[in-house]
């Protein structure tokens, strides 16, 4: 069964980053095991190893710090593959399988990356193939186009609240909306990127 807050390498890097960048500092060992809900200090310290061993933490002394490339603000994180259409097997908040560098235009802590699949958002300019940019949140207002779960699938919809229900409507005249009783919302659409072949 996962966990949902696994003890792995790419998850302690992005907890030291995420405390560098919030509080200016490094969190003890007794802090990282409390957030990971994990007892074992001597895993905490190989994993503090292998990240020293692949550049991207310093000691000094007794102390660790992140290295200068550790520091850096990572790309857009492609997560995975949203249905415009029929819903498809729901965003997984895993590990990202593609990083996009997109400069300062959206934080990579509250924004995440989804490949559209199908053809239910054209009318919104919303293709077959283009990325979605998701902003993370799990509230959304009448109108705007959400990355929802319905029945652990996911789909991108324009969202509308009704007195017994949530309507779920394509963006494409050839497609029904979805009628729903509940609904997770995982985010709110920010942006779309398209690549030209």
């Amino acid at each position: 069964m996962r966990t949902s807050n696994p003890l792995t390498d790419e998850a302690v890097l992005r907890f030291l980053q995420d405390m560098h960048r919030q509080q200016r500092r490094m969190p003890s060992i007794s802090e990282i095991a409390t957030h990971f809900k994990h007892r074992s200090p001597t895993s905490i310290q190989r994993i503090f190893t292998r990240l020293r061993e692949q550049g991207l933490l310093e000691k000094h002394g007794h102390q660790y710090g992140l290295a200068a490339s550790a520091t850096k603000r990572q790309g857009l994180s492609i997560l995975g593959s949203i249905a415009a259409g029929q819903p498809i097997e729901a965003i997984e908040h895993s590990e990202p399988d593609e990083q996009i560098d997109l400069g300062e235009a959206y934080d990579p802590d509250r924004h995440f990356g989804l490949r559209v699949k199908g053809e239910s958002m054209i009318e919104a300019l919303i293709g077959d193939g283009d990325i979605a940019i998701i902003r993370r949140q799990e509230t959304c207002r009448d109108g705007e186009i959400v990355a929802a779960i319905i029945d652990g699938e996911a789909t991108l919809k324009r969202f509308f609240r009704r007195k017994d229900h949530v309507l779920l409507k394509p963006e494409n005249s050839r497609f029904k909306p979805i009628k729903v009783k509940e609904v997770e919302i995982r985010g709110v659409l920010v942006g779309v990127l398209r690549r030209y072949s």
